[in-house]
């Protein structure tokens, strides 16, 4: 099978999953998530959630641009800190989730916070009201690092979806004090390169088609110098991975993106499901994508494709909930930084499998 990377094809292959043609029944008001229709692929059903502005009928309301975005992120930090959700703009019928649950505000993160820091990693797409941020937190002394999503209509915002990423067994756990400022994240993007939405939408969803049953063949494309983070680990191009987490018993953690996936290492990940490119930051080439990555447990042993054979050590049935910002640069992915937590084990299944 030949490698299939080229921001040219994805973006074809994406537009009717971005929700580009979809019908005017399927749009509804600004408020909400939509589902669009599966990505092409191999067979498997892959649904996208898409963050839409208003449908047909429906006033614009207010437009947020990028410093209103900005500081409604700043707003919602400040209010959290003060454990007083009355301090932001809300929608009335507001949703609010942590870690996947429904909650109604001031539950959750709302109730424990004691410290915020000055770390900040902004994604803003004013054209739909979307933005999201990473960034570090204090429970009762205890680090933490924070994903937030906000969806923003009118002024107000409608959603709020956090990831609470909280220290866990067997998952490596960076100590968020020490967060690096990754210069690439907050570059620009020169106005006559950026893609459109489409195109780095779809180049992201092409890191989860090469990791999903990874098997050695490439469908994303990778800067040579591309660098991914784990709930604030290196995993890659790190020639001293940190004692935590689970052993590396091939070395990955030492490698490249793209070396990484042509090895074939990641053949435990089944699934990766309700993927949504919920922020697409054109200005800076970021994408923010969220979703859940299922593993049967089924994987005694792998054989790489250079022949060796390893214990993945991931042997028990469970799911993570990722939140991934990418950067995309020159049409390809350039750096990634991942935070996930464990959620419930729901099992997915498509029609049909890859192999």
């Amino acid at each position: 099978m030949k490698s299939a990377s080229t921001p040219g094809l994805w973006a074809a292959a994406a537009c009717a999953a971005l929700g580009l043609a979809a019908p005017a029944a399927a749009q509804g008001p600004g408020p909400g998530p939509e589902f669009g229709p599966p990505l092409p692929g191999d067979g498997r059903v892959v649904t996208f959630r898409l963050q839409r502005g208003p449908g047909p009928g429906q006033p614009p309301g207010q437009p947020c641009d990028r410093a209103c975005l900005a500081q409604m992120l700043e707003d919602y930090l400040t209010a959290l800190k003060a454990h007083d959700p009355a301090k932001l703009p809300l929608a009335p019928s507001v949703r609010f989730t942590e870690n996947n649950s429904p909650l109604n505000l001031p539950d959750g993160l709302w109730n424990t916070v004691d410290k915020i820091s000055d770390y900040r990693l902004p994604v803003l797409e004013p054209e739909n009201g979307n933005a999201a941020l990473f960034t570090t937190v204090e429970e009762h002394g205890k680090p933490a690092f924070l994903s937030v999503r906000l969806k923003v209509f009118d002024k107000k915002i409608s959603e709020i979806e956090t990831i609470v990423l909280r220290p866990q067994a067997n998952n490596g756990f960076g100590q968020p004090k020490d967060m690096p400022r990754r210069p690439a994240f907050y570059e620009d993007v020169p106005a006559d390169k950026r893609l459109s939405r489409v195109q780095l939408a779809s180049i992201a969803n092409s890191y989860f088609e090469t990791l999903q049953q990874n098997h050695g063949v490439l469908f994303a494309p990778f800067a040579a110098t591309c660098h991914r983070l784990e709930n604030g680990v290196a995993t890659t191009n790190n020639n001293t991975p940190a004692a935590t987490g689970r052993p590396d018993p091939a070395g990955i953690k030492k490698m490249g993106c793209e070396q990484q996936f042509k090895t074939g290492y990641f053949n435990f990940v089944t699934w990766i499901r309700d993927r949504r490119p919920l922020v697409v930051d054109r200005e800076k080439g970021l994408v923010f994508m969220a979703g859940f990555f299922d593993h049967k447990g089924d994987v005694r042993a792998e054989t790489l494709s250079n022949g060796q054979v390893v214990d993945p050590q991931f042997d028990t049935p469970w799911t993570w909930q990722i939140g991934e910002i990418f950067k995309i640069k020159d049409n390809k992915i350039a750096a990634a930084w991942k935070a996930s937590s464990t959620a419930t084990w729901r099992p997915w299944r498509p029609t049909t499998r890859r192999r």
